[in-house]
């Protein structure tokens, strides 16, 4: 693996795998020998939601850039804001709705 240099004003800016927000991918699994599965800064504008589901064999983690959410984990509603980092283990429902324009970065890791 090589070093690897990345400006984001250069990445694509493409749909997120839940269809709704966009995302500009860091770095994914291709590019290193971890069990990373991605780093993206993700967007969604105000009312869009990531419907509930689950990632049987990824945990992914949550680091709040802007704006507010709701992050729904099992039956808990939680609050996320500008400077919240939420962990979500793998095989856990959870759904996302932003309050407000929100930028994350998630980050997706593989279990096995």
């Amino acid at each position: 693996m090589s070093t690897i240099k990345k400006h984001i004003k250069e990445l694509s800016i493409i749909n997120t795998t839940h269809s709704i927000g966009k995302k500009q991918i860091l770095l994914n699994s291709q590019e290193t020998s971890t069990p990373l599965t991605q780093i993206a800064i993700t967007r969604l504008k105000a009312g869009e939601m990531a419907e509930e589901h689950l990632h049987p064999t990824m945990e992914e983690f949550f680091l709040y850039q802007k704006g507010d959410a709701i992050m729904t984990v099992g039956k808990e509603q939680i609050i996320c804001s500008n400077g919240d980092f939420l962990s979500i283990p793998a095989n856990t429902l959870h759904s996302l709705k932003a309050i407000t324009d929100i930028e994350i970065i998630t980050i997706g890791c593989a279990t096995y």
